[in-house]
């Protein structure tokens, strides 16, 4: 077997062209949930007692309708990281990749790595199955390869690697920044306004985002309702931003991205940020700054101007029930302009990346 070349560009596109009709239909779901069953619609049931998640659910019901719709864009949202990482490993590794793509990719999401997680470790997978490929094995073994021996032994160890080394200093580090951002409550409003807003704009739904969202959500809890309305609009902020950034600068952007901006959108405004982490696994270190400092903008607006939120989530659903309503939209436009100007300014042109695009049309997989 050639020897193949590290790259990186080629395997994430690959991996993004996979998870973006994921992405797309999760989000649309979610927000149509929202619209139709009100923002508070994936807590109509409690499930505990349940034999199974749907077991109590009323589908000839409005409500109960839309709660089942809100569960089918929760799960495709909760698939679109390992949909990523097995993507990625695909481009790889080829078919061997898939497996241990999603399975650890799932696992990433469900730990809260998040994106970043899936993104790091579809390499770690291709890579260590691609080595796996060169492996000279008895005659009777090498049909054991793809169904046995290579899904077993790469989930087996890359799965530990991503354990040891990724998961559990994550946790503690995260541990530790939840307490550090609770404790800025106690000086400006802003500027915990806006730190909270930068992490909500950083990994999309990822570790970070969420430990922001958990600090939030235990201020909230203790009575103080500022932050929560800077969790929100920093997550509405981001595809929001890239929205504008594709109308700024048309030229800059595919039709493919344009037209994810354009489902980013919606989502956007139901305070689904996922609808961005095709632009932030594609192009990570100019979109997250862009999403962080417009993020960080529209939370220290929201919080220094008193902007406060009893709920945890809705969008712009709940924007009515939020204290100084109107200065919740306006952090939202000055947050979203300033992320989408700065993306605009900052994008390579497109006929830089064309020739990625190109690279992935034949990528199907084939089975």
């Amino acid at each position: 077997m050639a020897e193949k070349k590290f790259e990186i560009q080629k395997p994430v596109m690959t991996g993004i062209s996979y998870m973006i009709p994921m992405v797309v239909a999760g989000g649309i779901l979610g927000a149509l949930a929202k619209g139709f069953g009100g923002y508070t619609i994936g807590s109509l049931y409690d499930t505990t007692g349940w034999a199974t998640p749907f077991s109590g659910m009323e589908p000839f019901t409005w409500q109960g309708f839309w709660w089942g719709i809100s569960m089918l864009g929760t799960y495709a949202m909760n698939f679109a990281v390992a949909v990523l990482t097995a993507g990625i490993a695909y481009a790889i590794a080829e078919r061997p990749g898939i497996v241990p793509g999603f399975i650890i990719g799932y696992t990433s999401a469900m730990s809260k790595a998040g994106f970043l997680g899936g993104l790091l470790m579809g390499f770690v997978i291709g890579y260590f199955v691609l080595w796996m490929k060169t492996w000279k094995l008895p005659k009777w073994a090498v049909g054991l390869m793809p169904v046995f021996i290579i899904p077993v032994i790469s989930t087996l160890v890359c799965g530990g690697i991503f354990l040891c080394f990724i998961v559990r200093p994550l946790a503690s580090i995260m541990t530790a920044f939840e307490g550090w951002i609770i404790s800025l409550n106690g000086g400006s409003k802003a500027v915990i306004g806006a730190v909270i807003g930068a992490c909500m704009g950083f990994d999309m739904g990822g570790v970070v985002n969420k430990t922001a969202s958990m600090a939030a959500n235990g201020l909230g809890a203790d009575g103080v309702y500022g932050p929560m309305s800077a969790k929100i609009i920093g997550g509405m902020t981001p595809p929001c931003g890239v929205f504008i950034a594709s109308l700024i600068a048309k030229d800059k952007f595919s039709q493919a991205e344009r037209d994810t901006a354009i489902t980013a959108f919606p989502m956007g405004l139901c305070f689904i940020t996922e609808g961005v982490l095709p632009f932030a696994a594609a192009d990570p270190l100019r979109f997250i700054p862009a999403s962080m400092i417009g993020s960080g903008v529209a939370g220290a607006i929201a919080v220094g101007m008193g902007v406060e939120s009893v709920a945890g989530h809705g969008g712009i659903f709940v924007f009515p029930m939020m204290a100084n309503p109107l200065w919740a939209v306006v952090a939202l436009v000055v947050g979203s302009l300033v992320t989408g100007v700065i993306y605009a300014i900052i994008k390579k042109k497109q006929a830089e990346e064309e020739g990625a695009e190109e690279e992935i049309v034949d990528l199907d997989i084939d089975f």
